[in-house]
């Protein structure tokens, strides 16, 4: 092959790292947008005031780890996911821009990774960080690591289930506010079991390492769920990427 020849095959596969990195910077340029910045924080600010008004209650530790749990983990890392998530390739859907990225030569799992990244690069901060702040304002200083721990967590693992809901459903914001109101909340707090089944139910059990607090519904051991978070978030990704080299791009 000649030098001229190796250089024009280079030009026309970009390095892995390289358009790993691309995709990642252009995903998180189309998440950050003002309205979705102004939802996320509104619902991290109203959980540190429900924080503050647990520091009146007779045990400000356990007032603050329930509320970490059923708002924190509950509904606000989630609905952050979810509403980050499912547009992170519905966007560029929308826009007309997944076919151009379709045709360059970049490995077909490189999108749905990007995606995972920028969403939960999103969640976290946003999301996460009150969560932890909640703690704090009901002088719970105790909780707040592990509820950052566990806030941390499930964004990974909601972002790699909602960017693989993204590709594989239609609708698929409204499919994920079903699961995180009823399979999430209502099933995991009322079928006994059913919370080894859910994101928020392996959240709870990091949650539960904070000392002298109870939590409910846990899925098992903090060190299980160290294990099972990361492994939904990957099979979250997998779910995409089988999901995004079988479509249909027009």
């Amino acid at each position: 092959m000649s030098t001229l020849d190796s250089c024009s095959a280079a030009t026309a596969r970009p390095s892995a790292p390289g358009s790993l990195v691309a995709l990642y910077r252009l995903l998180l340029r189309m998440q950050i947008t003002v309205p979705r910045l102004l939802g996320i924080t509104a619902l991290g600010a109203l959980s540190v005031v429900i924080g503050a008004f647990a520091r009146w209650d007779s045990d400000p530790s356990q007032a603050a780890a329930d509320a970490v749990s059923s708002y924190g983990l509950g509904l606000v890392v989630p609905l952050a996911a979810l509403w980050l998530g499912t547009s992170a390739i519905g966007d560029l859907v929308e826009d007309r821009l997944l076919v151009y990225l379709w045709l360059k030569p970049v490995p077909r799992w490189q999108l749905p990774a990007a995606a995972v990244l920028a969403t939960a690069s999103v969640v976290v901060p946003l999301a996460a960080l009150p969560v932890a702040a909640t703690a704090l304002a009901a002088g719970a200083g105790d909780v707040s690591l592990p509820a950052l721990l566990a806030a941390s967590l499930a964004g990974f693992a909601y972002a790699g289930v909602f960017v693989a809901a993204g590709l594989w459903f239609r609708r698929a914001a409204w499919w994920g506010l079903a699961f995180v109101l009823l399979w999430e909340n209502a099933v995991a707090n009322l079928a006994e079991g059913s919370a080894r089944f859910t994101v928020v139910g392996w959240a709870n059990s990091v949650l539960a390492t904070a000392p002298d607090v109870e939590v409910t519904p846990a899925a098992g051991s903090a060190g299980m769920a160290f294990v099972v978070l990361p492994a939904v978030a990957l099979a979250g990704w997998l779910a995409a990427t089988l999901r995004y080299r079988r479509a249909d791009i027009d």
